[in-house]
């Protein structure tokens, strides 16, 4: 496949979620396409994310040598852009989710131009507004923790 820009890249996120993932990649996909999404809309900018594993230090006394080992899996947090837009249904949707307290992740659908997917589970944890000046677009800024793996889901035929 060729390299792509961002153009045409939409963010949905879906319903909360009653439980975990399944623990099986398989499973979890299969639950996630099968939930109904909506598209945040005006989103101008996602951050980047994925998985970063922790640096485990471990230092012998006998050869005098640090060895690495890999620790826990990290996929981060995510910073959205978006033009606000008072009424829009994946706006609300992120705020809504962002007021939530409850112990359960919203699953979040990343479409690229080229029909790849990603699909992980969030906690939105911040949804503020950027007002700046008198030629700015004023914007939402939202922070979402991923707590889940990223399943990237290829193309269809």
């Amino acid at each position: 496949m060729p390299i792509n820009t961002a153009a045409g890249t939409r963010l949905s996120i879906g319903p909360r979620l009653s439980a975990k993932l399944p623990a099986t990649e398989s499973a979890a996909v299969t639950l996630l396409e099968g939930l109904t999404y909506v598209e945040v809309g005006e989103v101008s900018n996602i951050g980047d994310y994925g998985d970063e594993v922790g640096d485990v230090t471990f230092a012998a006394l006998a050869d005098s040598r640090t060895r690495h080992l890999k620790g826990l899996a990290d996929a981060g947090s995510v910073e959205l852009t978006i033009g606000f837009d008072v009424g829009d249904a994946g706006q609300l949707a992120l705020v809504e989710a962002q007021k939530d307290r409850s112990q359960f992740d919203y699953p979040v659908k990343v479409e690229y131009v080229d029909g790849l997917v990603d699909y992980f589970a969030v906690k939105v944890m911040s949804s503020r507004k950027t007002i700046g000046g008198a030629e700015d677009v004023i914007t939402r800024a939202v922070t979402m923790g991923i707590n889940s793996e990223i399943y990237e889901v290829g193309p269809t035929p």
